[in-house]
């Protein structure tokens, strides 16, 4: 070998792992893989100690559990079961003893050489149900002391709903005679309260009379009772009066604002009359229109004291009792007011009966006579209530600014208004055809206004003073001083009523600007200035306007004329006055009025 060979050889030694080196890698790794399995086998050991210890105690558990169950329920199914032994027993023992006795026939005829008599099987029969009655009444008895209670307890639920059915009533009786039931002592009281006001009724018919001192001793009681029928509250009165007198007959009673007033034998004839009355008032066909009199006549057929009953003539002549004109016949001085504090009766109805009376300062001349009343009588005035819907405009509302750009007064629309519509409907009532009241009693708007929207101007030419108010107030209609009705408020009428003939002259009361000029649907045709000075006031229900929006006016400058236009009964101009913004009564202003 030369030395070049041998240094290879070296070389390629020297690029292998030695002997000492692989034996540590081989230890390392033994060591590691020994390590790790130790490791999984004492964690495998573990869970299954782990899973074994649990199973055990959910072993443990169950049967814990078992065993309380069973120690609890036990003495609990032992007693249904012993229960139903005790129950079911009789039971099968009787029906185990009747299917012997069918078959007893062919058992005796198998044990015995003879042929057997029907008498023998009888006996047999009769022998061996005694026997098994005296064997197993112990058993019975037992089952019985089960079923008593249970059958006691149903019987009760019986009695007791039976008991509640009941219907307890008040049993009515005169002079201890039962004259019949009413359900309770309401109607009892009720019906007693008709009989006395019968007797009562009898006893003013016959003052004056012979029969005069008649006297009638009715005093009907009631105690408790148990019955399925009652009687109404007449029912109940016809009873007690016919038990207690011979002097009873069919009548009809005829009840004026609740009083009985008359009694009659002529009721159909009666109510005819009446009916002929309204007649002429009535209309089927018209279901806004109601038709009845001023006062309730209610006709109730009954049983009355013969005393007590008037003729038919007697009846007739006191409804019409009054009947005619009644008039009023003028003194030297009388003013329409005079005519209205001496009668009662309201201007509104006066000018309607008497259309030549305008004012309440008008005199009549001495001796002239005014219709004041209604022809009909009293007793028998007719009253129609009608509803009539009418679609009428609704107003729209202004919204005004002012603005310096434009000179004074002149008034610049930014957006034009548009009028809505409504629907008002509303109540008249006539009295013998003369209409008497009439009210608004419903409004729905069918379509919405659009407001106008304005600018006024407030730039003064050279000299010119602007229109403001004094703060006092002169009267808008001087020489008519008569208010009907003043502002309630909060709440109530919102001002002045001012009664003046047809197309007077209405004045402003003070100076300022009209801020609205137009209808209203219950105002009717309105103005209404604003003063200035933190003052408004609004005149309504005028005939006609004379200024628009917008224009200057003067204290005492005339601005409409009065009228009746709106929700408004009679003519008169509506006055109200506004202080920032919140209406006050104009009575402050004028207490002397």
């Amino acid at each position: 070998m030369n030395p070049t060979q041998t240094e290879h050889k070296t070389d390629h030694l020297t690029q292998k792992p030695g002997v000492k080196q692989r034996l540590v890698t081989f230890w390392v790794d033994n060591a590691v893989g020994d390590l790790l399995y130790s490791i999984g086998f004492w964690f495998e050991y573990v869970l299954v100690c782990l899973a074994r210890k649990v199973k055990a105690v959910a072993r443990g558990a169950v049967v814990t559990v078992r065993n309380l169950l069973l120690m609890i329920l036990r003495p609990f199914l032992l007693g249904v079961l012993t229960l139903l032994e005790d129950l079911l027993s009789p039971f099968l023992h009787i029906a185990s003893g009747f299917r012997h006795i069918r078959e007893l026939p062919q058992t005796l005829e198998e044990q015995s050489d003879t042929e057997l008599q029907p008498k023998d099987i009888r006996t047999a029969k009769i022998e061996y149900f005694f026997r098994g009655v005296k064997r197993y009444l112990p058993t019975v008895w037992v089952a019985g002391t089960y079923f008593l209670p249970a059958l006691a307890a149903a019987v009760l639920v019986v009695v007791v709903r039976r008991g509640l059915g009941l219907q307890f009533v008040l049993n009515v009786q005169v002079n201890g005679e039962t004259v019949g039931y009413v359900a309770t002592e309401q109607v009892f009281e009720k019906a007693r309260d008709d009989v006395q006001g019968r007797i009562l009724t009898a006893e003013r018919l016959l003052q004056g009379t012979d029969d005069a001192q008649t006297e009638w001793d009715v005093n009907p009681t009631f105690t408790l009772a148990v019955a399925d029928q009652t009687m109404t509250e007449r029912e109940i009165a016809n009873a007690i009066l016919k038990t207690a007198s011979d002097e009873i007959v069919n009548a009809t009673a005829v009840y004026i604002d609740d009083e009985l007033q008359f009694v009659t034998t002529e009721g159909d004839h009666l109510r005819s009359y009446l009916e002929n009355i309204k007649a002429p008032y009535e209309d089927p066909m018209d279901t806004s229109v109601t038709t009845g009199f001023v006062h309730d006549i209610r006709m109730v057929d009954g049983v009355f004291l013969q005393k007590s009953v008037s003729s038919y003539a007697d009846v007739i002549q006191a409804l019409n009792a009054g009947a005619g004109l009644t008039k009023y016949t003028a003194k030297d001085g009388d003013t329409v007011q005079d005519v209205v504090d001496a009668t009662g009766v309201s201007f509104d109805s006066l000018a309607q009966i008497n259309p030549e009376l305008l004012t309440l300062d008008q005199e009549i001349p001495a001796g002239t006579t005014l219709v004041t009343g209604a022809v009909n009588a009293d007793l028998l005035q007719v009253k129609v209530v009608r509803h009539d819907t009418e679609t009428i405009p609704v107003a729209y509302e202004t919204e005004n600014s002012t603005s310096s750009e434009y000179a004074y007064g002149k008034v610049v629309v930014v957006q034009d208004g548009v009028e809505g519509t409504a629907d008002i409907t509303y109540e008249t009532t006539y009295i013998d055809g003369v209409p008497v009241d009439r009210q608004a009693v419903d409004y729905k708007v069918i379509t919405q206004p659009v407001n106008k929207i304005t600018i006024t101007g407030t730039k003064l030419k050279t000299g010119m003073v602007a229109q403001v108010g004094s703060g006092s107030f002169m009267w808008p209609v001087p020489g008519y001083s008569y208010v009907s009705r003043w502002a309630s408020l909060p709440g109530g009428h919102r001002g002045a009523d001012i009664c003046a003939p047809y197309g007077t002259s209405i004045l402003a009361a003070d100076s300022g600007s009209v801020v609205a000029a137009g209808w209203h649907w219950s105002y009717g045709n309105y103005v209404e200035i604003d003063h200035g000075n933190g003052y408004r006031t609004l005149y309504a229900h005028m005939s006609s306007i004379g200024v628009t929006q917008g224009q200057a006016v003067s204290q005492g400058q005339e601005i409409g004329k009065v009228g009746s236009t709106g929700n408004s009964t009679g003519n008169h101009c509506h006055f109200e006055v506004y202080s920032g913004g919140t209406l006050i009564s104009a009575r402050q202003f004028f207490p002397g009025m």
